[in-house]
């Protein structure tokens, strides 16, 4: 293990001064994935680190060097914070819950509860109740927003995070998305799954969409590299027309302006070089058609 963080300065270099209701106290993040490094990251940026990291991997101790933050690979290590944070696979979270709440107790110290929360989006607190079962404080803490090597801390900035769990452990949540810079939400164990459904179809399927659109490029003889030039400014110039305004708003193309000549040449083109994604292009023309009537542009 290394040497522990420096204390903590009593002001947010980002975020101006600490309050009680965004003072996290001491954090353990679990899990050294794509999103738990940048979390700890984040942590140290607005002023307040985390205590340690805990993983397996050989991530955690290189990650923690970088940050000045101790590393260890036992879950007993967890005991020392107030917050611990679950940031490993859904396939994980049962068993970790488990032996955290043999390894990391007591749980219900004489001033509060400790929290713990995990970041899952298709799950509730509810993931957790072998822990509130021993007096945990438990939460669902999903950032909306996409991690991967790489991923700058900033990403948090103005991001959505879906809450569950009691009243308590939502406020805390708050104060930790405070921290973060996040706008916290309240999602419902009975509605995680559609919700997490939902952020599957924006962010995932807008990676296939990229990727289908390079292939298509790639049958009119275009490389890889000029595909990728000609995708990516139009996939951010739309995201950046979405942050302006609604789907209905931002809707541009032929479908919207009733032009059913150039759908039935996509229509040629696809039934020549790419006749698999002939029903893919029609699902997603139907749904274009019921967003162009929705605006109204469409009769």
């Amino acid at each position: 293990m290394t040497a522990p963080p420096p204390p903590r300065g009593p002001s947010d270099p980002e975020g101006g001064k600490r309050t009680p209701e965004t003072d996290t106290g001491r954090l353990a993040i679990v899990g050294i994935g794509a999103l738990g490094t940048v979390l700890a990251r984040r942590l140290v940026a607005r002023g307040a680190p985390p205590e340690i990291l805990v993983s397996r991997s050989g991530a955690a101790a290189r990650i923690g060097v970088e940050l000045g933050v101790a590393h260890a690979t036992d879950l007993a290590a967890a005991r020392a914070a107030d917050v611990v944070v679950l940031a490993v696979p859904d396939s994980a979270l049962a068993d970790v819950a488990l032996r955290l709440r043999d390894d990391a107790g007591p749980w219900t110290p004489a001033d509060s509860p400790r929290l713990v929360l995990h970041t899952s989006g298709v799950v509730g607190a509810d993931a957790l109740a072998a822990l509130a079962d021993v007096g945990a404080d438990v939460l669902a803490f999903h950032p909306a927003q996409t991690f991967a090597a790489g991923t700058p801390p900033e990403a948090f900035d103005g991001a959505a995070v879906a809450l569950d769990g009691s009243d308590a452990a939502v406020a805390r949540g708050r104060g930790l998305a405070a921290r973060l810079g996040m706008r916290p939400v309240v999602v419902p164990p009975g509605s995680r799954a559609a919700y997490h459904l939902a952020l599957s179809v924006a962010s995932n399927f807008a990676v296939t969409l990229a990727a289908l659109a390079a292939e298509i490029l790639g049958t009119a003889g275009l490389p890889p590299a000029d595909a990728a030039a000609l995708v990516r400014p139009l996939l951010a110039g739309t995201v950046a027309n979405l942050a302006r305004a609604t789907p209905e708003v931002a809707l541009s193309g032929p479908i919207v302006r009733g032009d059913a000549a150039t759908v039935g040449r996509h229509l040629d083109v696809l039934a020549a070089s790419a006749p698999h994604l002939t029903p893919v292009y029609a699902a997603l023309a139907t749904e274009t058609v019921r967003v162009a009537v929705r605006s109204g542009r469409l009769p």
